[in-house]
């Protein structure tokens, strides 16, 4: 049996177009029984899939955000049945990693979220799969929630973006600690701890990210004026911002950020309640080798 997952608020509420492709695909996979249509706000997703047999498949549609919500729910736990993303969010950045622009829009996920890193926030742990991040991106996401819910409307990110690097955005102070080494900067506009490469969609902050590694790459952009930050905006989507001084791009398996007062997180984009610091960690490739063993375990018992 083949099950597909939809979140009807998804991609700005319009979750349930393109449903009709994806029972097409559903149907070409398997042509003798009919798929199940599950709507998540109305689901166990996590019961859901952790329940299926190895026989079984699920399809997931939606994007970062459904996703994001997703893998906290299985909360380190991978099902035993193949579990696919079908591409229909607005960024889209984990797609963007894993496939490309224009890759095909149903991917395999099982592997992917498998010993995922974890961000402590608040006395609070969470999964992500792409990034977190303090800074311009954090608040671009927060008052993207804030504009949908005034509007009732999908609001434009480059203008919100734009609107607070000439005027609004407040650079701060940040102590960044990678893997015991702490530094502290000024001005700092992106204090990021990545396990992808992307960010808003399509911006590449993280270049030479491996997801597949046992590393995070911390970004760190600071010691930037209104300007310099406006010209450096267009550059972060082909990653030529690394060159430059005022970012400083450090590798580890344990980062943490402290700024000098509350700012706006986020969490593979999506907006968190403000804060003044977070720890991001990523497991070692044998614990998470081991991890999985252990899983697979429990799923034969």
């Amino acid at each position: 049996m083949i099950y597909i997952l939809y979140n009807p608020r998804a991609n700005n509420g319009h979750g349930t177009e393109g449903l009709d492709d994806v029972l097409a695909a559903a149907g070409q996979r398997d042509r003798e029984e009919t798929p199940e249509l599950v709507d998540v706000t109305k689901a166990d997703e996590a019961a859901l899939l952790l329940g299926l047999a190895e026989t079984d498949e699920a399809i997931v549609c939606g994007g970062d955000g459904t996703l994001h919500y997703l893998v906290n729910a299985l909360a380190g736990r991978v099902p035993a049945a193949p579990v696919y993303l079908w591409r229909m969010g607005t960024g889209n950045d984990f797609l963007r990693d894993v496939t490309g622009r224009s890759g095909p829009r149903l991917v395999p996920l099982n592997e992917y979220i498998r010993g995922l890193p974890t961000a402590e926030v608040d006395g609070e742990t969470r999964y992500f799969l792409n990034n977190v991040s303090f800074g311009l991106d954090g608040q671009v996401c927060e008052l993207g929630e804030q504009e949908k819910a005034r509007l009732g409307r999908p609001v434009n990110y480059i203008a919100l973006a734009l609107r607070l690097v000439l005027r609004d955005f407040r650079p701060a102070t940040a102590t960044v600690t990678v893997d015991g080494e702490s530094r502290t900067y000024r001005r700092v506009w992106v204090a990021s701890a990545f396990n992808g490469r992307y960010v808003g969609g399509g911006m590449k902050l993280a270049p030479d990210q491996d997801r597949t590694g046992d590393r995070l790459c911390c970004v760190v952009l600071h010691s930037l004026s209104r300007g310099m930050a406006l010209l450096n905006l267009v550059r972060v989507y082909w990653g030529g911002h690394v060159k430059m001084r005022q970012c400083d791009v450090r590798f580890g398996k344990d980062v943490s950020v402290t700024f000098d007062q509350p700012g706006a997180l986020n969490m593979d984009g999506e907006p968190l309640p403000r804060t003044a610091a977070f720890h991001a960690v990523k497991a070692s490739l044998s614990a998470r080798n081991a991890a999985a063993c252990e899983t697979r375990e429990d799923m034969v018992k």
